[in-house]
């Protein structure tokens, strides 16, 4: 997880192997484990899953999602960028909801992030939510379209497993007096906290 400056956050995960974790994979995971609100959209964690126990992490996860990448730019009010595959069954459920204007982009979410240190040789908790343990956000908007975006052709899990999973990309802003004390870290022994979002 490279941090290049203090205010940018940037964390890739392998989703295919979070799909068909097996005991031996060295890499990073991560979870959407939260998704509610722009009006009665509620995502199911519809996905269990075997995974490395990390925190409160394993040995299996319900989650929504696996994610692909996280990106936050823009210290404690910037916008933070989600890459999510997703099921069958969410992706109707995003399509479905989003085919209509929305009046309410104000969202609740929830994500984590395991990661392996090899100098370590153990696994560590990369990123999550130290308090609340879910973000109150909003989808942030271009032109006042939501920055939302499903991919409608699915992608399969490998040449050898016909399986199929949907792109789900989504941008979230700070609620309006909302803050989430969010930690992440790079190895097994540094850690940092910081603020996303403004006190009341």
């Amino acid at each position: 997880m490279p941090i290049r400056k203090p205010d940018v956050l940037e964390i890739h995960c392998d989703w295919r192997a979070g799909f068909q974790y097996r005991p031996g994979f060295r890499g990073s995971l991560g979870y959407l484990l939260d998704w509610s609100g722009c009006g009665g959209l509620n995502l199911k964690r519809d996905l269990t899953l075997s995974s490395p126990t990390v925190g409160k992490i394993g040995p299996t996860v319900q989650c929504i999602g696996l994610i692909e990448r996280l990106y936050m730019d823009g210290g404690s009010a910037g916008p933070m960028d989600f890459r999510v595959y997703v099921g069958r069954g969410t992706a109707a459920n995003v399509l479905n909801h989003f085919a209509q204007p929305l009046e309410n982009l104000r969202v609740k979410l929830a994500w984590a992030v395991i990661d392996f240190d090899e100098s370590g040789d153990t696994w560590f908790e990369a990123a999550h939510l130290k308090s609340p343990d879910t973000a109150e956000a909003l989808i942030d908007t271009v032109q006042g379209a939501p920055r939302l975006f499903l991919d409608n052709q699915p992608t399969t899990l490998s040449e050898q497993l016909d399986v199929r999973f949907f792109c789900f990309e989504f941008q979230v802003v700070p609620a309006p007096k909302k803050s989430t004390t969010l930690e992440f870290a790079t190895n097994a022994q540094e850690r940092r906290i910081t603020k996303w979002g403004t006190p009341a």
